[in-house]
């Protein structure tokens, strides 16, 4: 029993930062800067299929691995290799990281200039449509990660720990890291004349820009790093699932990102890690229950759809913006000013007659 609640724990805690990084740096995109990236299952695509792609490639070369890269015994093999080769395991686990990071960047670079040459509802069908093309891409191109059988054997870093579960635990420890570490330097980012840059663009793209403002090179900035988030998210959730499959990656990512997003807060980082919070207990607190306990004539995966088509109306209607809203930029300018007014009315209140 103990271990089945901490195997359910240490899951729920490596989905939650996965969530995360993906509510915050969609946060980043739209909610500071105004961007309706509705292509974010992409830039998570992204990191699945840079470890799909370069880690059983890598193994293969490393440990002379010669049977077909996406047959059954290869992904036994790259396994077996793993147990063996833990230090080696973890320097391409970090390695395809870092890789995932750096592709992420370069495409959501090369992306922004003609994405963002349109606006509002183009931009964000316009990037859906990437996002959908790209999984039909892969899906049909069997040299990038097996086309549609998916190409599996990517083992866990912490793979050689012989507990099953303090492997599981290492690994949602090591996602929460970084996932703080997203959310710290985001933070720092929001909350400086830069994250007040992005915040006017955001307000008024054309006073921006008469201010002096590369507004096109801000958002290209913002997208670039967001997207290295996003893929870097995609890359931990390759090696904790073990495969990467094309059809995983469907519109219901963006959707989960966006429903975390507007349940938080926009613009509120604070507001956005407790959406994901929300978001993760009933997903995975409903993957849990079996449908016969609930005796529901259909699966439980529909009643979860459900209960967050209602979480989205009950959000429109009644919290447009969010649990938090939105709270002014806390920035060193700020607090002086703010020191300043607490002064002057604390001097106004000792002296009444003046």
């Amino acid at each position: 029993m103990f271990s089945e609640l901490a195997t359910l724990l240490s899951t729920t805690l490596t989905f939650f930062s996965i969530y995360v990084m993906l509510s915050l740096s969609l946060n980043l995109e739209y909610g500071f800067t105004g961007i309706p990236n509705f292509g974010k299952v992409f830039f998570f695509s992204l990191g699945a299929y840079v470890a799909g792609t370069f880690v059983p490639r890598i193994m293969h070369i490393l440990f002379r691995i010669d049977e077909p890269l996406c047959s059954a015994v290869a992904s036994t093999q790259r396994i077996l290799v793993g147990l063996q080769e833990p230090i080696t395991l973890m320097i391409i686990f970090i390695a395809s990281l870092i890789f995932s990071g750096i592709v992420g960047a370069i495409i959501g670079y090369m992306l922004s200039y003609p994405s963002l040459k349109l606006r509002g509802d183009y931009l964000a069908i316009s990037l859906l449509i990437v996002a959908e093309l790209s999984r039909v891409f892969v899906r049909t191109e069997p040299n990038i990660v097996c086309g549609t059988d998916g190409i599996g054997g990517i083992p866990n870093p912490f793979i050689s720990v012989g507990d099953t579960l303090i492997k599981e635990v290492l690994y949602s420890i090591l996602s929460g890291v970084i996932a703080y570490l997203s959310y710290f330097f985001i933070q720092r980012i929001v909350n400086s004349p830069y994250g007040r840059v992005i915040k006017s663009i955001r307000d008024d793209e054309l006073a921006s820009q008469l201010l002096g403002k590369d507004v096109k090179r801000f958002k290209a900035e913002v997208l670039m790093f967001a997207s290295s988030i996003s893929a870097v998210a995609g890359c931990l959730y390759a090696f904790f699932i073990g495969f990467v499959y094309p059809d995983d990656f469907i519109i219901v990512w963006t959707m989960y990102s966006w429903l975390m997003l507007l349940l938080g807060g926009l613009a509120n980082n604070k507001g956005v890690v407790v959406g994901a919070l929300v978001m993760v207990i009933i997903d995975r607190g409903l993957r849990r229950i079996p449908s016969y306990w609930l005796s529901l004539p259909f699966d439980v995966s529909y009643l979860r759809g459900t209960i967050f088509m209602i979480l989205l109306l009950l959000i429109i209607m009644y919290k447009p913006r969010g649990i938090f809203p939105e709270k002014p930029l806390d920035t060193p300018a700020r607090q002086v000013f703010e020191a300043h007014i607490k002064k002057v009315v604390n001097l106004k209140k000792e002296s009444p007659h003046q």
